[in-house]
């Protein structure tokens, strides 16, 4: 008997030492979750820009990718709705890695037209061909096929989507949409860009 309560008073004895050793504050004192830092030294000053902080370094330079001049996309867009007078049309522009240059969107033209002309853009450059001649490439080539199936959304196989060359280097492609049927959309996008081809560079 007295063997047993000696063996459970030690054990007590070592939880409640354990137990004060668990307790303690780690060194330097407790860890401040509110200030982010503290536990490791002292919480970190202002960003830079921010009051206080110090002045922001200067910002890295973007990455842009070749196309059009900005001015030579707008008479671009320009050129396409007086080529396609009558029609409500919608004008898309990318660039060589296929980002948007300009929207253009003339006054009581639905943006739809816009959104249209950037499917037919990207697919005229994701495939370096007209988009009208998507459709007809991709039955003939299982591959292209693939690809057209695989990203659905960013893609149209209507008419209207043509390539911008600047000599033989392809610089961005556009489209547009709005014109009925759309083979007048892309007779429209050709038209415009016979006015300009000489500014594409």
């Amino acid at each position: 008997m007295n063997m047993q309560v000696r063996i459970f008073g030690t054990l007590a004895l070592t939880v409640v030492v354990a137990s004060g050793f668990a307790q303690q504050p780690p060194p330097g004192g407790p860890a401040d979750l509110k200030s982010p830092g503290n536990a490791n030294g002292p919480p970190p000053g202002p960003l830079p820009g921010m009051p206080g902080g110090p002045p922001p370094g200067p910002r890295p330079p973007d990455v842009v990718a070749r196309s059009a001049p900005i001015d030579v996309a707008v008479d671009l867009a320009r050129a396409i709705v007086v080529a396609c007078k009558g029609y409500h049309v919608g004008i898309s522009i990318l660039d060589a890695a296929g980002t948007p240059k300009l929207y253009y969107i003339p006054d009581g033209t639905g943006g739809t037209h816009a959104y249209t002309g950037y499917r037919k853009a990207n697919t005229a450059l994701s495939f370096k061909m007209p988009s009208g001649r998507v459709a007809a490439a991709a039955q003939a080539d299982p591959a292209l096929a693939a690809k057209l199936a695989g990203d659905a959304n960013n893609y149209v196989t209507w008419a209207g989507g043509v390539l911008i060359m600047a000599g033989k280097d392809v610089i961005g492609a556009l489209g547009v949409s709005g014109a009925e049927p759309s083979a007048k959309d892309e007779e429209c996008a050709l038209e415009g860009l016979k006015k300009v081809q000489s500014r594409l560079k």
